[in-house]
């Protein structure tokens, strides 16, 4: 397989995020809110049922506006470290560590940009840049796991050569 197939099909992961992340910011707030709320009642239900005990209604939304804010952002952050370690893994091609992992958190940072902007034309939903931050703190976050992975990797290897260099030295 030639270099120019291997670094196409390394970056079909990170459209294929795209299209994700593009679909899911094209529902409108009531198809958004509605996705979110089926995980905020799993949530209520088998982690907190303790709730199910709150009878006032300005605590019971209380809980539940925060409960969704976190899942919410929780989503986002979770995808955008999805796609941070897709983008930090695609862009291998890259040699310099240092380089490859500021590249992928900028492109993912630029995506994060444009959906937000894409976000502001659908019915009730609104362009945030706390959303543009945690996004680009996910995919930071997914491509330093990978930078990690990585020179972890790269030491084991050098401590094997040491150690093969060594044994070979003592005969």
């Amino acid at each position: 397989m030639n270099k120019r197939t291997k670094i196409i099909l390394s970056l079909i992961p990170v459209v294929l995020v795209f299209i994700l992340i593009f679909v899911f910011s094209s529902f409108d707030a009531t198809s958004s809110a509605s996705q979110s709320s089926r995980i905020v009642n799993f949530i209520k239900k088998y982690i907190f049922p303790d709730l199910s005990t709150l009878r006032n209604k300005h605590d019971i939304k209380i809980v539940n506006d925060t409960i969704s804010f976190i899942v919410r952002k929780a989503a986002h952050l979770s995808v955008y470290t999805l796609l941070g370690v897709f983008s930090f893994t695609g862009l291998w091609a890259i040699k310099d560590k240092k380089k490859r992992y500021f590249t992928a958190v900028g492109i993912c940072m630029a995506y994060a940009v444009t959906d937000e902007i894409h976000q502001s034309f659908v019915p009730g939903r609104s362009c945030e840049l706390r959303d543009v931050i945690i996004d680009t703190c996910g995919s930071a976050f997914g491509a330093a796991v990978c930078l990690v992975v990585l020179l972890l990797l790269e030491l084991r290897r050098i401590k094997k050569q040491q150690t093969t260099s060594a044994a070979a030295g003592t005969q």
